[in-house]
């Protein structure tokens, strides 16, 4: 029996119906880090908007192109299986367009939520996992250490059951600006996030 054949599809699909969560920072960063641990990693942009496709061509213009392939994708294309199955294939969606959304979360073994810690960004992405029949799990961003605000969103993603990511990825305003200079800071966090994805992939005695 062919394991390859058997183990879940190596699909992520980063999700929230609200916009500004940093859903295609954590594609690319996430992806970038796939890359930089020896992974084989491609990125499906289904966001209309074409923010990773335009991520893509400006690190290209900066002279650091990215390692990896980032494809526009529709509905139809999205959950389309890689070439290789080694590879890790990683959704950037758009906000609010659910029949997009959900293509995406159809072709995905496990579904990232990200969120700000922002009340409202959090209602958004709960409103989100209501929708959802994949596993899940919350990644939050932009997040500053020893603040109320994020204190409360840990506190809430306890509250309502909803499982999360261990790695918190910081407020850095590198980070912010990295899709406009195709630059990337270091030290982002994504590489933990990375090799939570990895662990939670695994198969039994890897």
């Amino acid at each position: 029996m062919n394991d390859k054949q058997n183990r879940p599809a190596r699909i992520i699909a980063m999700a929230n119906m609200k916009g500004g969560v940093g859903k295609t920072t954590s594609t690319i960063c996430t992806a970038m880090a796939l890359s930089k641990l020896g992974h084989k990693v491609e990125v499906r942009d289904i966001d209309p908007q074409g923010s990773a496709t335009m991520w893509a061509a400006r690190a290209e213009r900066a002279g650091r192109p990215l390692p990896f392939q980032v494809a526009v994708a529709n509905r139809f294309t999205v959950g389309a299986p890689a070439a290789d199955p080694d590879t890790w294939v990683l959704i950037d969606t758009p906000p609010s367009q659910s029949d997009l959304i959900a293509a995406a979360v159809d072709a995905a073994s496990l579904v990232v939520l990200v969120s700000t810690p922002g009340m409202l960004d959090l209602d958004r992405m709960r409103e989100t996992a209501r929708a959802i029949d994949r596993p899940s799990s919350v990644l939050l961003t932009q997040t500053r250490e020893h603040t109320v605000a994020l204190k409360s969103a840990r506190r809430y993603l306890k509250e309502h059951h909803l499982a999360r990511f261990d790695t918190e990825i910081p407020f850095k305003e590198g980070l912010r600006r990295a899709s406009e200079t195709g630059i990337m800071p270091s030290a982002t966090g994504y590489g933990l996030v990375a090799s939570e994805i990895l662990e939670a992939f695994a198969e039994p005695g890897e």
